[in-house]
């Protein structure tokens, strides 16, 4: 049998990949390319791949984390350690929530949910999304003796501004899109309501990367989830800003780089939020199973 640390690693890179063609999807203006219908006809799925949509790509990588969501709880059943049970059991929740607010997603862009509950829609996937990779990265963690940190405070700031910084980014991302207008922020904020939700992602994402940025840095042992950290602070300044400008010139279809923006940014309070727990829990974090 495959151990569970192994089959934990394939679910949560098959759930990051997902949020990645998700994003590609939003990115490339693609997100409608089937309609409303889901999952829809598997001939018209491989015709549009063939195509060049990443939609239906999308769509197959959705099912097949749901497969590895679910062998993943088999595992766990059979082992009936409680805190696997827990995080197995959180995370295949999360990822059919996840599933049921992308189809939101479709009805939104159809115009079969209207604003203002339309515009709740977008950021509540992606945090159901970003939900469903943590903790199926928490169940690998538990099982794998790695990602320890003398600064889990820091970490735990890093993740917690994360979270704050990509929940408004999906919000901005889906209102803009439903209301079909570009963005109209400055680079620097001003103190008005209509750029509030822009002013609070931008200091929410300073804070994130500079507090993953000093924690990893003050670190002296350094594991996987603190070169993800890393890695994901660093591309979020770079990304951002080209996220910012495709957006500004078309939201419907800001570019490529809202995928990696999206992807960064889950990984970076995924990486966080582990790094924390290993770190404040100790011992009690680890399973030999």
């Amino acid at each position: 049998m495959i151990p569970l640390r192994v089959s934990a690693r394939y679910a949560f890179f098959s759930a990051l990949a997902t949020s990645f063609t998700g994003g590609l999807t939003a990115g490339l203006g693609q997100g409608f390319d089937l309609g409303t219908e889901w999952p829809g006809p598997v001939l018209t799925l491989f015709l549009k791949a063939l195509s060049g949509s990443f939609e239906p790509i999308h769509r197959f990588l959705t099912v097949l984390t749901s497969i590895l969501y679910i062998a993943v709880v088999v595992q766990a059943v059979r082992l009936r350690v409680k805190r696997i049970l827990l995080l197995t059991g959180l995370a295949l929740a999360f990822l059919f929530a996840t599933a049921m607010t992308g189809r939101a997603v479709l009805l939104v862009l159809g115009g079969e949910i209207k604003p203002p509950l339309a515009f709740a829609v977008y950021p509540l996937n992606n945090s159901l999304a970003l939900s469903a990779a943590l903790t199926m990265a928490l169940l690998w963690a538990y099982v794998t003796p790695q990602g320890a940190s003398a600064r889990p405070t820091l970490f735990r700031g890093a993740a917690v501004w994360g979270f704050i910084a990509s929940a408004t980014g999906a919000y901005m991302l889906g209102y803009h899109k439903i209301a079909k207008e570009p963005l109209q922020y400055s680079l620097i904020p001003s103190l008005s309501l209509d750029e509030l939700p822009w002013a609070l992602h931008l200091v929410a994402g300073f804070l994130a990367t500079s507090l993953a940025v000093v924690a990893v840095a003050l670190d002296s042992r350094r594991g996987f989830w603190h070169w993800a950290a890393l890695l994901s602070a660093l591309a979020q300044p770079a990304t951002g800003i080209l996220m910012f400008f495709g957006a500004s010139a078309d939201p419907w279809a800001p570019g490529v780089q809202t995928a990696f923006h999206a992807a960064f940014a889950h990984l970076l309070v995924i990486s966080a939020f582990v790094i924390y727990a290993k770190s404040r829990f100790g011992g009690k974090w680890t399973s030999s199973t």
